[in-house]
């Protein structure tokens, strides 16, 4: 069935964020087109829209590659996502409504059950439900402006497939992270729920760069490589 621009964007993206398509990679518009069975128009709309999100560069005469990130480039997102997302634990912890609390401990509940049965696909239900988590504590806020700027820096930033790469008990630890947070904001500590948050993201920055020097470390991550590789093509 032919797919619409913002289809072909979706699915580009997502190739990209979870690591599909490394820095570097050279993307092909007949390739694309002939694969997602669309014509070559929505290929290149979706080129342009991956460009403007900074995750693809179009170099003259040669096409457009995936771009290029250096650890720089990861360390500035992660302190700007670690200045945003810890404020709005501790508004969420101020302004927290029941709903908001539901979904946390639901979202909680989830993560636990899919690391403890692991079923087929549970490394992307596990990046969902962090994925899921975080903006939960966004919306928990009550802040559309911090909303709306941590989904730019969400927007550009491709190594959210951390999960991918952890070990089973750093899964655990990631989990006992968020039951801690969660619990933080229901007590109303704001003070703590920031703490919390600001460590969380930054061990998780610190676990993703070493998970990098020594990939393939477990057998999850050697999981993963197999998983990036066919995740993408699920619409």
């Amino acid at each position: 069935m032919p797919r619409s621009t913002s289809d072909v964007y979706s699915i580009l993206r997502r190739r990209i964020i979870l690591g599909e398509f490394l820095p570097g990679t050279q993307l092909k518009e007949a390739a694309l087109a002939l694969e997602l069975n669309v014509s070559r128009t929505p290929v290149r709309h979706a080129f342009k829209s991956l460009l403007d999100d900074g995750l693809v560069s179009a170099e003259p005469n040669r096409g457009v590659f995936v771009a290029p990130w250096a650890d720089q480039d990861n360390d500035e997102v992660f302190d700007l996502r670690i200045m945003v997302e810890s404020h709005a634990a501790g508004l969420a912890a101020e302004r927290r409504q029941p709903e908001h609390l539901a979904k946390l401990q639901g979202l909680n509940a989830e993560m636990s059950r899919l690391i403890e049965d692991r079923p087929d696909g549970y490394l992307d239900g596990i990046q969902t439900c962090n994925r899921n988590f975080h903006w939960a504590i966004l919306q928990a806020s009550g802040s559309p402006r911090l909303m709306k700027f941590a989904e730019s820096l969400l927007t550009v930033h491709r190594v959210i497939g951390a999960f991918y790469y952890y070990t089973p008990e750093q899964l655990q630890s990631s989990l006992h992270d968020h039951v801690s947070i969660t619990g933080a904001i229901e007590r109303g500590n704001a003070k703590l729920a920031r703490a919390l948050v600001e460590a969380h993201i930054g061990e998780t920055w610190q676990r993703l760069k070493e998970s990098r020097l020594s990939l393939p470390a477990s057998e999850d991550a050697a999981e993963a490589s197999g998983v990036l590789s066919h995740l993408a093509k699920v619409t």
